[in-house]
C-alpha cells in the first residue's frame, strides 16, 4: 500500500511537467499584438516619416521661388506756409526665382538625404525586429516561469504529503524526530521555492503587458519554432552578411556622409539664379493725376563666393570627420554581425544539447527516486535520503524549463542577427507598414501639409 502510494505521488511530480495548449495563444499571436500596438515601434515610425522630410526638403533646391507682395500708403504732407498735399500710393509685385546652379549642392544634397532616409528605414526594421524580439522574450519568460511555478507548486504539494506521511510514522514510532524535522525543513523550503516562483511570474507577466499591451493567455512553449531557425552555421552568416539591418543601416549612413561632403565643397563654387518679376504701381495726389507704372524684369545673378569669414571650410572639415566615423561605424557593424550570429548560433546548439542531457537526467532522476522511495520502505535509505532524491528531480525540471526557454530565445535572437525577424519574414497576420512606399511618396510631395502614418 505505501509503495502504491509512493507511485502516485512521482506520477503526479511527473505530470507537473505536462500541459494543455487548448485555445493557446501562440507566440506569433503575440508578435502580432505588438506590431501593432508597441509604441517604441510606432515612434521608431515617426522618426522615419521626418528623415523622410529631409528627401523633399532637399529636392525642393531644384524648385522655383515664387512670391508675391503689394502695399498701399496714404499720405498726408502739411508744409508751413503752403497748401496740404494729399495722397496714396499702391502696388503689387511677383516673382519667380528658379535656382539654375548651386554648385552641385543640391544635387549631392538630394543624393545625401536619399541615402539617409534609406538608412532610416533600415533602422526602422532593426528597432521592429527589436520589439518583436523583445516580444518573443517577454512571451517566453511568462510560459518558462508559469512551468516553473507548477513545478513548484506540485513540489509543495507532494513534500507536504511527505511531511503528513513521516510524522504519521513518527507517532508510531517508524521513523524518528530528525526525519520529521528534515521533512518539515524540506516542505518550508518548497514554500519559500515557490513564493520566489510566483515574484518572477508576477514580473514576467507585467513586462508582457508593458511590451504587448495585454496580458498572457494560455501561454505554451512553441515546439514548431525551431523550424525557422537555420540548419547550418554557414549558410546563417552568409545571410547575415547580407541582411542585417544594422549593417545595411551603417553601408546607407556612409553614403549620406560622402555625399555630405561633396554638397559641402559645392559652397565653394558658383551659384546662378534667374528671376522674373512682374509688377504694377500707382501714385495719386488727389489732383486728378494718378500715374501708373508697370514693369516686368528679367534677371540672371551670379555670385561667386571668396570667402565667408572660414565657415564654408569649417562646415567641409565637419563633414569629412563624420565620413570618417560613419566609416568607423560601418566596420564596428561588420564585426558585431559575426560576433552576433557566432554567439547566438553557439548558444542555440548548446542549450539544444543540453535539452537532451537533462531530459535523459529527468528520466534517470525519476526512477532513482522511485528506488530510493523502495527502499527507504525497506529500512534501507533515510527519509532524507528520499528528500534529496525529490530536490534531485525537482532540479533537472526546472533545468529543462530554462534550457528549452533558453534555446527558443537563442534561436530568435539568430533570427534577429540575421535580419528575419520582421513582421513580413514571419508571415505575421497582421497588415504591413510599408516604409519604402511612405520614403516614396513623401520625397515627392510639393504642397500638402498632411503626414502619412
Amino acid at each position: 500500500m505505501k509503495n502504491l502510494q509512493k507511485t502516485k505521488i512521482l506520477a503526479m511530480l511527473l505530470s507537473g511537467m505536462i500541459s494543455t495548449n487548448a485555445n493557446a495563444e501562440t507566440i506569433f499571436d503575440a508578435m502580432s499584438e505588438a506590431y501593432k500596438t508597441n509604441p517604441t515601434l510606432h515612434g521608431e515610425r515617426a522618426a522615419s516619416g521626418a528623415v523622410n522630410e529631409d528627401a523633399a526638403l532637399a529636392r525642393s533646391g531644384f524648385r522655383p521661388i515664387i512670391a508675391v507682395g503689394g502695399s498701399y500708403t496714404d499720405s498726408h504732407t502739411r508744409r508751413t506756409g503752403t497748401n496740404t498735399t494729399d495722397g496714396y500710393s499702391k502696388g503689387y509685385r511677383g516673382s519667380v526665382t528658379q535656382p539654375i546652379f548651386s554648385g552641385f549642392q543640391t544635387y549631392n544634397s538630394v543624393k545625401a538625404a536619399d541615402s539617409s532616409a534609406k538608412a532610416e528605414i533600415q533602422n526602422l526594421y532593426d528597432v521592429e525586429q527589436a520589439v518583436l524580439l523583445d516580444a518573443s522574450s517577454a512571451y517566453l519568460d511568462v510560459v518558462r516561469d508559469e512551468a516553473i511555478v507548477k513545478l513548484q507548486e506540485n513540489n509543495e504539494h507532494l513534500l507536504k504529503k511527505q511531511l503528513d506521511e513521516t510524522m504519521a510514522r513518527f507517532s508510531v514510532g517508524e521513523v524518528t524526530r530528525t526525519d520529521v524535522a528534515q521533512s518539515r525543513a524540506s516542505y518550508a523550503q518548497a514554500q519559500s521555492d515557490l513564493i520566489s516562483a510566483q515574484g518572477n511570474l508576477a514580473i514576467s507577466r507585467d513586462d508582457y503587458r508593458r511590451i504587448i499591451g495585454k496580458s498572457p493567455e494560455n501561454v505554451h512553449f512553441p515546439e514548431n519554432l525551431s523550424d525557422m531557425f537555420p540548419r547550418e552555421f554557414d549558410a546563417a552568416m552568409g545571410y547575415a552578411k547580407a541582411n542585417n539591418y544594422t549593417l545595411l543601416a551603417a553601408q546607407k549612413a556612409l553614403k549620406a556622409a560622402k555625399y555630405n561632403v561633396k554638397s559641402n565643397e559645392g559652397a565653394l563654387l558658383p551659384e546662378v539664379n534667374f528671376t522674373a518679376s512682374s509688377g504694377k504701381n500707382t501714385v495719386s495726389n488727389h489732383n486728378g493725376i494718378n500715374p501708373t507704372t508697370r514693369s516686368n524684369e528679367y534677371t540672371v545673378e551670379m555670385n561667386m563666393p571668396l570667402y565667408a569669414g572660414g565657415a564654408t571650410r569649417a562646415k567641409i572639415r565637419k563633414s569629412k570627420y563624420q565620413r570618417w566615423e560613419a566609416q568607423e561605424r560601418l566596420r564596428s557593424a561588420e564585426r558585431a554581425v559575426v560576433s552576433g550570429v557566432t554567439a547566438s548560433w553557439e548558444m542555440m546548439q548548446t542549450s539544444k544539447s543540453n535539452i537532451s542531457a537533462i531530459q535523459e537526467q529527468i528520466k534517470a532522476s525519476a526512477i532513482a527516486l522511485e528506488g530510493t522511495q523502495k527502499e527507504e520502505a525497506l529500512g534501507n535509505r533515510t527519509v532524507l535520503d528520499v528528500l534529496n532524491a525529490y530536490q534531485t528531480l525537482l532540479l533537472s525540471q526546472v533545468n529543462e524549463v530554462q534550457a528549452r526557454h533558453d534555446y527558443y530565445l537563442s534561436g530568435l535572437q539568430l533570427m534577429q542577427a540575421m535580419g528575419k525577424l520582421t513582421a513580413q519574414k514571419l508571415g505575421l497576420k497582421v497588415k504591413n507598414y510599408d516604409a519604402e512606399g511612405h520614403y516614396q511618396n513623401t520625397k515627392g510631395k510639393w504642397l500638402t501639409l498632411s503626414i502619412d502614418k
